[in-house]
């Protein structure tokens, strides 16, 4: 069956697709085709060296909506696996990067991540935020790699300046300052040596969150205060 006799319907019947796919082996196949078939040229997704370029996961595929139907059905982790290969083969990221997420590759994941240079990929309810210390101090340390490697093409849309939010020692310090608290950031970052990094934006912004702890502190002291009054008055 070729791939351009898909009805624009079967997106939203992945239960018949599951069904039209078997054995599991034949989505592998189609997986191929999606990826090959009105695809941006691999020179525009990977480097000479296998990394994605930077912002390449914001790049048009004909069959992206196919793909991540295919991705998603249900597999054995082989099968999924060799999905993911096949994802980052041929530089479709945000396949590759759900991949990860499902079989648990997070390591691999924010050190591709790094590459891609996109700080929304790590921000609002789907992003990849650390989730542990050692998973901050990774990426802490992918940065001090990134910072020694040349700097990168220009965004896909024209400039630099044209394009995503990069990911940056600054940007990543202050998603850390919001998930860890500004105090123990700051002690993590002196730790890995990024702490002269930092411009005065991150200053006032740990400086915010300090504030913002304590106005908390206060509110929940004085509502734990009323509620051991109210106890007592009713102990009375």
């Amino acid at each position: 069956m070729k791939i351009n006799v898909i009805s624009p319907q079967l997106a939203l019947r992945p239960s018949f697709l599951e069904f039209l796919l078997q054995p599991e082996s034949l989505r592998l196949d189609w997986l191929l085709l999606a990826v090959s078939h009105d695809a941006p040229p691999s020179t525009s997704t990977v480097d000479d060296e296998g990394h994605p370029r930077p912002h390449s996961h914001l790049l048009s595929w004909g069959y992206s909506q196919l793909i991540l139907l295919l991705i998603k059905l249900p597999a054995d982790f082989t099968t999924k696996e060799k999905m993911t290969d096949i994802c980052k083969s041929y530089g479709f990221w945000p396949g590759y990067l759900t991949l990860c997420l499902e079989l648990e590759r997070r390591r691999e994941a924010f050190t591709n991540i790094v590459y891609l240079n996109d700080i929304s990929l790590m921000e609002g309810d789907n992003g990849w935020i650390p989730e542990t210390l050692e998973e901050w101090k990774l990426l802490l340390h992918l940065l001090q790699n990134k910072s020694s490697r040349p700097t990168p093409q220009e965004s896909l849309n024209g400039s630099l300046s044209d394009g995503p939010v990069p990911i940056n020692v600054e940007n990543v310090a202050l998603l850390l300052a919001k998930a860890m608290g500004p105090d123990r950031a700051w002690s993590l970052l002196q730790e890995c040596g990024l702490a002269l990094e930092l411009s005065t934006k991150f200053t006032r912004t740990c400086d915010i969150l300090r504030i913002a702890e304590r106005r908390q502190r206060a509110l929940i002291q004085g509502m734990l205060e009323k509620c051991d009054r109210f106890l007592w008055s009713q102990q009375a």
